[in-house]
């Protein structure tokens, strides 16, 4: 039985930010846990900053927390801008307790092995619920026969086993193609279930990504595989169903213009992205403020916005998301971030840049443009990427140094 320890706990509380995401307080507990973890190390002097990851770890928070301080004066939500500064500080926090857990190469491999199990108890949980029409936790599945697990009143499910494939997949892919092939196929059939668009394309990115490391043989058989699992899928979501007759009509129709076509498609994504433009072409140094987009929205929206009533609390895209609330300083910011991270991955040595590469995968993902994606500044959220940012800075400083003992 290992050794309970600082480090293991911080590597358990890491674990809890994804696995404890469907019940009580979600990601705020562990979060919280691990944030008294970090200010105890920053008051005994136990974070050494000449330290390559905890030095990265506080650029890439300098860069995103900078523009957020700029934002302020103006900001629509004062509030709820004051809100992010905090959480981005208490994160700040997370991330070092979280590289104190993984200090060693088999500390990431104890989380990237339990992650993996996470995500296969959630894929079972889905199919269990497609099956008898409530999930083990006696969760039904909705009216419109979307598949949520363990996620009662939301559309996680989909969204975390997609974005972390590339992860738990990376090293199983290299050892056991079959068996990661027939998970990919399991994780396509809840993407497809979960009803949301967002989900089929990080899947497809992390295929995209996982696809290099199976042989030829093996990339034939995912994509014919793939392809039936979608098309069963779709056949079973009403409401995939339902979208891609909006795609449909939008490919045969002629009476409206691009715009119109592809915002009915997306569902009104290309008027709250407009919207969002607006923002950032309005006020271009400082944004509307961080956590402010709700509150800004009618004052930047067109008189036809149909979002007027019902106003979107985020731009449903990271980049449109920072622009209007951060202006080209945050967005700026977070393209430099960005470049750093595979600055970093290239400058490690080959060893580091392999035990890093499945987390830089699933960081990939999430960075990818052209996505509707949840508000980067959010509780549920934002665990998500630190935890892989932790990961790939813990795994390039392994690169470099003998750890001691856990």
């Amino acid at each position: 039985m290992p050794e309970i320890s600082l480090p293991l706990i911080s590597r358990f509380l890491g674990l809890m930010l994804l696995a404890w995401q469907p019940f009580f307080s979600g990601p705020r507990l562990p979060s919280l846990l691990l944030c008294c973890i970090g200010l105890w190390l920053l008051a005994r002097r136990q974070v050494d900053f000449s330290r390559g990851g905890e030095q990265r770890l506080g650029l890439a928070f300098v860069l995103l927390l900078v523009p957020v301080l700029i934002s302020l004066p103006g900001s629509f939500d004062l509030k709820g801008s004051l809100l992010v500064v905090l959480g981005l500080s208490i994160f700040f926090c997370v991330g070092l307790a979280l590289l104190a857990g993984l200090r060693r190469p088999q500390d990431l491999a104890w989380l990237n092995r339990w992650l993996l199990v996470v995500v296969l108890a959630w894929v079972l949980d889905g199919f269990v619920q497609l099956a008898l029409g409530v999930d083990l936790l006696g969760h039904p599945i909705l009216a419109d026969g979307r598949i949520l697990g363990p996620f009662q009143d939301n559309l996680r499910l989909g969204l975390f086993v997609t974005l972390l494939m590339p992860l738990v997949l990376w090293d199983l892919t290299r050892r056991r193609p079959l068996l990661s092939l027939l998970l990919i196929l399991a994780i396509g059939v809840i993407a497809a279930l979960s009803g949301a668009r967002t989900n089929l394309y990080f899947l497809l990115l992390g295929l995209a990504l996982l696809l290099p490391l199976f042989s030829w043989r093996y990339r034939l058989s995912l994509a014919l595989g793939l392809v039936l699992v979608l098309l069963a899928g779709f056949a079973l979501s009403p409401v995939m169903n339902e979208r891609m007759d909006r795609f449909t009509a939008m490919a045969q129709g002629s009476e409206h213009g691009l715009f119109q076509r592809l915002d009915h498609v997306l569902s009104g994504r290309m008027s709250i992205w407009n919207t969002g433009l607006r923002m950032a072409r309005q006020r271009p140094l400082t944004g509307v403020g961080a956590g402010a987009f709700e509150e800004a929205y009618p004052h930047f929206a067109p008189e036809d916005d149909l979002f007027l009533k019902h106003r979107p609390y985020h731009a449903h895209n990271m980049y449109v998301s920072v622009l209007a609330e951060s202006g080209l300083p945050g967005l700026l910011a977070l393209l430099l971030l960005a470049g750093l991270i595979l600055r970093w991955m290239l400058q490690a040595p080959p060893v580091a840049r392999a035990r890093a590469a499945p987390y830089a995968a699933s960081l990939a993902v999430i960075a990818f443009p052209v996505s509707s994606q949840p508000v980067l500044f959010s509780m549920w959220w934002f665990p998500l990427p630190l935890l892989l940012l932790t990961g790939l800075l813990a795994a390039l400083q392994q690169g470099k140094e003998s750890p001691g003992p856990a």
